[in-house]
């Protein structure tokens, strides 16, 4: 390896120590952090309220898989609650005829962490996801373009909410919460 390409990799390093970067999974628990083993235990003990519709569905087993692979948890000590709103579908695309050539979906889910059984809220955000779709010449393949699209969505908002809670318990300390007087 050339001295160049070490140097480039210790600055990258020092660099991104000095920004305050921390790895997600890994790491030994500080005052204001608790470690990989525990974020994970912390993750597997939220307890996931039931989404309506086909699209909750999807969304809330993509949470489920990402969250608590090994099952539903015994004893939760958080509580998430998701609200979805959309899809909202707007013309990207359109032919001089004024005929649509492509979609743009776009769906928003409300998420709210609370703390189980006493029900503080903890967090409390949105995420969105959009993405887009031709329309075919066959109606039959615009709909399953359009269904592949909603499920895929789904997924990829299961896994930013995931992701944005494991960063929120990653920070959380409970022993350092405020105390209501």
């Amino acid at each position: 390896m050339s001295l160049y390409k070490k140097l480039f990799g210790l600055a990258v390093v020092l660099f991104l120590t000095s920004c305050g970067f921390r790895p997600l999974y890994l790491g030994q628990g500080t005052a204001d952090s608790i470690s990989g083993n525990q974020l994970v235990n912390e993750l597997s003990s939220v307890f996931i309220d039931e989404i309506p519709n086909r699209e909750g569905q999807v969304l809330r087993r993509t949470l489920f898989d990402r969250m608590t692979p090994k099952g539903e948890p015994s004893s939760p000590h958080h509580r998430l609650s998701v609200r979805l709103s959309g899809p909202s579908i707007s013309q990207q695309g359109v032919r001089q005829d004024n005929l649509a050539t492509r979609y743009v979906m776009r769906y928003t889910a409300n998420y709210t962490l609370t703390s189980y059984p006493e029900g503080k809220v903890l967090l409390s955000d949105k995420a969105i996801a959009r993405t887009s779709y031709d329309v075919q010449r066959s109606p039959y393949s615009t709909d399953m373009a359009e269904a592949s699209i909603k499920e895929r969505i789904m997924k990829s908002l299961g896994e930013d909410i995931s992701l944005r809670l494991s960063a929120f318990l990653k920070s959380y300390d409970v022993t350092t919460e405020p105390v209501d007087e």
